[in-house]
């Protein structure tokens, strides 16, 4: 009878735990005032402990973390601050064309965004880069992060980077999932 008991109990315990699904994951960085819920089926990247943290690498379409240090050669999401500190950098606009151009040759421009490319309570500037390889990189820059008076209190202290790597097959997919990621993110907004 206990040994009945004993298996039944342990059924019961395996078809409960079964059917439980992970906890989901939230990134935060309070340095650069980030926090992320990362969605389902999305890759967290883990932060080297020698690089210092910018903002969460994701992988789409890979659990494997050995293409973390490789993402430029798959789909990923990408949220980078940095510091505001360039003159070229100082206003939204600026800091925008800045993302768009060539970090090799310093040239380049974005071409039209996506549709619907948010991030509530805060003004973006938003962007396509195609690449001759058939990738694209969708890129939505933010500004926030307190004004420093003994800097220049008009220019807001972090600039935000959102990248969608992505291919043309998988596009709309990977953009419902970058439009996510826009909806749920919380910046340092500017005070």
């Amino acid at each position: 009878m206990i040994r009945t008991t004993s298996v039944c109990i342990c059924i019961l315990a395996a078809t409960m735990f079964s059917g439980v699904a992970e906890r989901p994951q939230t990134y935060r960085n309070n340095e650069f005032g980030i926090t992320l819920p990362i969605p389902n089926g999305v890759m967290l990247c883990p932060n080297s402990e020698d690089v210092h943290d910018h903002g969460p690498l994701m992988l789409l379409g890979s659990t494997n973390v050995k293409r973390c240090t490789d993402a430029e050669w798959g789909r990923y999401i990408e949220v980078f601050g940095m510091g505001n500190a360039a003159d070229a950098t100082k206003t939204l606009d600026k800091f925008f064309q800045s993302s768009c151009a060539d970090p090799d040759t310093g040239e380049g421009e974005c071409g039209p965004p996506p549709p619907d490319l948010q991030i509530p309570g805060m003004e973006i500037a938003a962007g396509t880069v195609k690449h001759a390889n058939g990738w694209a990189d969708i890129i939505v820059v933010t500004q926030g992060g307190k004004l420093d008076p003994a800097f220049d209190a008009s220019v807001p202290s972090i600039n935000y980077v959102i990248r969608l790597r992505v291919n043309e097959a998988h596009r709309e997919t990977d953009l419902r999932i970058f439009r996510t990621v826009l909806q749920t993110i919380r910046l340092s907004p500017a005070r």
